[in-house]
C-alpha cells in the first residue's frame, strides 16, 4: 500500500474531520490538549468507518456528514463571536427569531473567520475528490470496527459532569464532537420524567427552597405599594453606562426618586437573553440550562408568576410589544405565564414597517393601545417590552438612523462608532418614560401607579466589547452583567440598594412590596434582611457582596471584604443546587397544584 494511497484514504479525510474542531477551538480560545485529543479520536473514528465503504458511498456519506459537522462548527463559532457562548442543539430554534437581524451578523465575523470557513469547505471537498477507490474488505472490517468502538467507549467516559450547564464549558472540557454527542444523549435521548422521578425532583426542589429559598417573612417594606397599579417595563439593552443625565434624563430622575438597585445582575440562562430575562422577572425562574427550550413548558402551572398573582388579587394583566406574537413565541408564552393577552402594536397600524413603530411611545400615542395599557376602571399590572435600544448600532439600522436624526447631538460623542447610535436609541427609550409620566398624569393615574424598569442584558451585542468594559468601569469581567433596575412611585422615599441581586429576585420582591405571599421562590425578597444577596450564573460563576467567582477561582474581592475557602466551597455548593433546582422546578412542574 503506497504512502500516497494511505494519505488519501486516511490522512486527508482525518484532517477534514479534525479541522472543524480545531477551527472552533481557535475562534473560541478553548484550544487545550485534552479536548483536542478527544476531537482527534472522533475524527479518527469517522475516518476509519468511512474507509470500510466503497468509494462512491464513502464520498457521498462522508461529504454530507462532514459538511454537517462544518455547519455545526461554523454556527458555534459564529455564535461565540457575537455572544461569547455556545448553543445547545435545541437552541437552534431561536435562530428563526434572530433572522430579522441577520444582516448585522457579518459585522461580528472577522476576515480570518470567513477565510477559515472557506478553508474548511475546500478541505472537505478536496478530501472527497481525492478519495481512492476502495472495496469492502472483511480483513479490515473487524479491526477497524473494534478500534472505533473501543475509542468511542473510552471517549464516552470523558463525558462532562452533569452539573455543567453551558455548552461552552462542556466544549472546553471534552471538545467539539463530544459536546455534540453529550448534547444529543442528554437532551434528545433521555426520556421525560416519569411520575416517580418528578416526585423526587419536587422533593429536591423543596429541600433546596427550605434551605435557601425565599422565606416570605414580613419586613419594613412589606405592603408599601399595596393596591397600586403597575407598569413593568423591560428596558431592552439599557446598560448601566447608557443611563446618564444627558442620554436618559427621565429614567435618571425615576431612579433617583425611587428605589435604585445598583448591583442588579441579569444572568443568561439558555440562549435567548431577552426572553430569559422576561421569563425570569415574571416567574422567578430562569430559562432551563439543560438544552430544553423554555417554550416546552408552556403547559406548566405558573400560578406563582407575577401576572397570575396580581390577577388573583383583582388586577387585569396584559403584555405589550411592537413585534408579532410568533417572535420568541410570546403569543403563547405570555398567556402561559398568566397574561390575559399578548398585544402587538403591529395590529394597530396598516404598515408593520411604518416609522411610527420606531418609537416605543406608540403604545401611548395610539388611543386604542393607550386605553388598553392604562385602563381607568380597574387596577392593572401591565408589562411593556421596549424595543428602542435593541441592536444593531450602526447606519444600516433604520431605527438607529431615525434615532440619530432625531438626536444629532450624540453623533460624535465617542471614538467608538457604535456608541452614538446606542445613546440616541436610549434617548428614544427615555422618551417613552417621559410620555408615560405625562399620560398617567392626564388620565389621573400618576399618584396611584408604580413604574418598574428592568433591563434584560448588558451591551453584549456591541462589537467593541473592550469599549463596553471601559464604559462600565468594571474591575472584574463578570461585573459587566450589572444592569439598571428601579422601582418608582410618586409617594416613595428615595432609596439605594447596594446588595447583589438578580432577575429571579424581582418577583418575590414585588410581591412583598404589594403585600402578597412571596415565600417558596427560587429568588429572594431583596428587602429580606437575612438575604445577603447574590447572582448565580449558568456556568457556575457567582457574585456575592464579598467577591466575584469566575472560571473556577476568585476573580475579584470587593474593597474591605474578604472571603474564605470555606465560604467559597459553601457558595459553590449552593450554586450547584441552585442550577439543579432551577431546571427541576420546570421539568417537574413544581408549582402545579
Amino acid at each position: 500500500m503506497s504512502r500516497c494511497y494511505v494519505i488519501r484514504l486516511y490522512g486527508l479525510p482525518w484532517l477534514a474531520w479534525f479541522a472543524p474542531a480545531l477551527f472552533v477551538s481557535c475562534i473560541s480560545h478553548t484550544a487545550a490538549f485534552f479536548p483536542l485529543l478527544c476531537s482527534a479520536v472522533w475524527a479518527a473514528i469517522c475516518t476509519a468507518l468511512l474507509s470500510l465503504l466503497p468509494q462512491a458511498a464513502a464520498r457521498l456519506l462522508g461529504t454530507l456528514a462532514n459538511l454537517l459537522v462544518i455547519c455545526y462548527a461554523l454556527i458555534q463559532s459564529g455564535y461565540f463571536c457575537i455572544f461569547q457562548r455556545f448553543l445547545w442543539l435545541r437552541d437552534l430554534a431561536y435562530l428563526r427569531d434572530g433572522a430579522a437581524f441577520a444582516n448585522s451578523v457579518f459585522s461580528y465575523l472577522s476576515v480570518g473567520f470567513l477565510a477559515g470557513a472557506a478553508g474548511l469547505l475546500a478541505l472537505s471537498l478536496l478530501a472527497c475528490r481525492l478519495r481512492p477507490r476502495t472495496q469492502p474488505n472483511r480483513f479490515r472490517f473487524v479491526p477497524v470496527c473494534f478500534g472505533a468502538l473501543t475509542a468511542a467507549a473510552l471517549v464516552s467516559f470523558c463525558a462532562p459532569d452533569n452539573t455543567r450547564y453551558d455548552a461552552l464549558g462542556v466544549c472546553k472540557t471534552v471538545g467539539l464532537y463530544q459536546t455534540a454527542a453529550y448534547d444529543i444523549s442528554e437532551h434528545f435521548m433521555q426520556p421525560a420524567l416519569c411520575q416517580t422521578d418528578a416526585e423526587q425532583a419536587r422533593a429536591q426542589v423543596s429541600a433546596y427552597l427550605n434551605a435557601y429559598g425565599s422565606a416570605g417573612a414580613s419586613n419594613s417594606m412589606t405592603g408599601k405599594l399595596r393596591g397600586k397599579n403597575v407598569i413593568l417595563v423591560l428596558m431592552e439593552s439599557a446598560d448601566d453606562w447608557t443611563i446618564t443625565q444627558d442620554s436618559a434624563p427621565t429614567i435618571t430622575r425615576l431612579m433617583q426618586e425611587g428605589i435604585q438597585f445598583t448591583n442588579f445582575c441579569t444572568p443568561l440562562y439558555g440562549s435567548a437573553r431577552t426572553f430569559n430575562s422576561e421569563f425570569a422577572m415574571n416567574t422567578g425562574i430562569f430559562s432551563p440550562t439543560d438544552g430544553t427550550l423554555v417554550t416546552s413548558y408552556q403547559t406548566n402551572d405558573f400560578s406563582e408568576s407575577l401576572p397570575n398573582q396580581f390577577r388573583t388579587s383583582g388586577y387585569t394583566a396584559n403584555a405589550f410589544h411592537y413585534n408579532s406574537p410568533s417572535f420568541y413565541s410570546r403569543g403563547v408564552m405570555d398567556p402561559a405565564m398568566g397574561y390575559e393577552q399578548y398585544i402587538s402594536y403591529m395590529d394597530y397600524t396598516n404598515n408593520s414597517f411604518s416609522s411610527e413603530l420606531y418609537e416605543d411611545c406608540f403604545v401611548l400615542t395610539n388611543p386604542a393601545l393607550q386605553n388598553k395599557l392604562l385602563p381607568t376602571d380597574r387596577p392593572f399590572f401591565n408589562f411593556v417590552i421596549s424595543r428602542n435600544a435593541h441592536m444593531p448600532y450602526g447606519n444600516g439600522d433604520s431605527v438607529g438612523t431615525y434615532a440619530l436624526q432625531k438626536y444629532p447631538q450624540y453623533a460624535n460623542c465617542d471614538s467608538c462608532s457604535e456608541v452614538p447610535y446606542y445613546y440616541a436609541k436610549i434617548r428614544l427609550l427615555d422618551d417613552f418614560f417621559a410620555q408615560l409620566l405625562q399620560t398617567l398624569q392626564q388620565r389621573g393615574l400618576l399618584d396611584n401607579t408604580v413604574i418598574i424598569g428592568v433591563t434584560d442584558h448588558y451591551a453584549y451585542t456591541m462589537n467593541d466589547q473592550q469599549r463596553v468594559r471601559e464604559l462600565s468601569h468594571v474591575p472584574a469581567d463578570l461585573l459587566v452583567e450589572r444592569t439598571p433596575c428601579f422601582i418608582w412611585s410618586a409617594d416613595m422615599q428615595p432609596m439605594t440598594v447596594t446588595k447583589p441581586c438578580n432577575t429571579t429576585d424581582l418577583a418575590p420582591t414585588l410581591l412583598n412590596l404589594f403585600g402578597m405571599d412571596c415565600a417558596g421562590y427560587l429568588g429572594h425578597d431583596i428587602f429580606d434582611e437575612t438575604y445577603a444577596g447574590y447572582a448565580i450564573f449558568s456556568d457556575g460563576s457567582w457574585i456575592t457582596s464579598d467577591a466575584v467567582y469566575q472560571n473556577g477561582a476568585v476573580a475579584y474581592t470587593f474593597p474591605n471584604h474578604t472571603i474564605t475557602q470555606t465560604e467559597i466551597a459553601a457558595m459553590n455548593t449552593r450554586t450547584s443546587r441552585y442550577l439543579a433546582a432551577n431546571n427541576q422546578i420546570l421539568s417537574s412542574d413544581y408549582y402545579c397544584r
